[in-house]
């Protein structure tokens, strides 16, 4: 059994108790677990955004923040390893390394904001949204 399935269940196994807790209306407990979950270094889209969902509601906006930026990391960090892993299969690891080389210089050389795939791109936009709130309080 893979550590990847291991970690899985885990996180699964959490968020349905996060859910029962939010359902019996123990907001302080559905948290905590969700916490743990994003602790992990694991892209789970869910507990994420119940967190952030969470946060807003009670106007803990420096928390959604923190948790927004977690959530970006993790699955910028989950994508980079998805598409190294895909690549490494079919070219050779120096021909990997030019690549994202050129990517990189070509990504920095153009002056709009890089594109992300979703959740990341619409957690980048929340992000704005939490900063403007915070700066308001």
């Amino acid at each position: 059994m893979g550590t990847d399935y291991v970690l899985t269940t885990r996180i699964e196994r959490r968020n349905q108790e996060a859910v029962n807790a939010e359902e019996t209306g123990d907001i302080e407990k559905a948290t905590r677990i969700y916490e743990q979950n994003i602790r992990e270094d694991y892209a789970d889209k869910f507990s994420f955004e119940r967190l952030m969902v969470i946060y807003r509601k009670q106007k803990e906006y420096a928390d959604e923040l923190r948790v927004i930026n977690r959530g970006v990391e993790v699955f910028q960090q989950h994508l980079e390893q998805h598409v190294t892993h895909s690549l490494s299969r079919r070219i050779g690891e120096e021909k990997l390394r030019q690549l994202s080389a050129a990517i990189t210089k070509k990504s920095l050389l153009k002056k709009e904001s890089l594109s992300f795939p979703d959740p990341i791109h619409k957690w980048i936009k929340r992000k704005e949204i939490v900063l403007a709130k915070l700066k308001h309080n």
